[in-house]
């Protein structure tokens, strides 16, 4: 059996938890916070499936995944059941997680996303790197979407 790896990261919001936690399970919030225009996310009876790239209609990555653990507002873990990309599926994409932890922090709240079981090998390097990028971009996005707002200069 092959070593996984995992990669986390992670940002602090001046909100409380639950407004975080909601960010989180709103589709239409999701998509407006990446800053990719060809994000495309659908929740179905605890189904997600996001497609993401520079061509909406020609996606770099798709994937699916199914809620394995829902603990409001604190934690959602996500199973991950597909898993391609513009070649074709990704064989090792199955049996990854990504587990999303709130907690409150001193200006409000932290916010770590937990991706694990990417495989230890030079085939999986690639959409390693792609979800890192994926994800740093949407903390980013939630960060200035979350941030209060700088009064006009006079």
């Amino acid at each position: 059996m092959s070593s996984t790896r995992s990669q986390w990261h992670e940002i602090e919001l001046p909100v409380k938890p639950e407004a975080v936690f909601n960010l989180l399970l709103a589709p239409k919030l999701i998509r407006g916070r990446w800053d990719n225009q060809g994000a495309i996310i659908t929740e179905l009876e605890g189904a997600w499936v996001l497609a993401w790239g520079e061509r909406e209609n020609d996606p770099d990555y798709v994937t699916g995944a199914r809620i394995k653990s829902f603990q409001a507002p604190t934690r959602v873990i996500l199973a991950y059941e597909y898993c391609r990309s513009r070649t074709g599926l990704i064989p090792f994409g199955v049996g990854m997680t990504a587990e999303f932890t709130i907690q409150k922090a001193s200006g409000g709240t932290l916010l770590r996303i937990t991706q694990s079981g990417f495989p230890s090998t030079p085939q999986a390097d690639i959409f390693y790197e792609a979800c890192g990028h994926g994800w740093r971009a949407a903390l980013q996005g939630i960060g200035l979407a979350l941030a209060p707002a700088t009064p006009p200069r006079r």
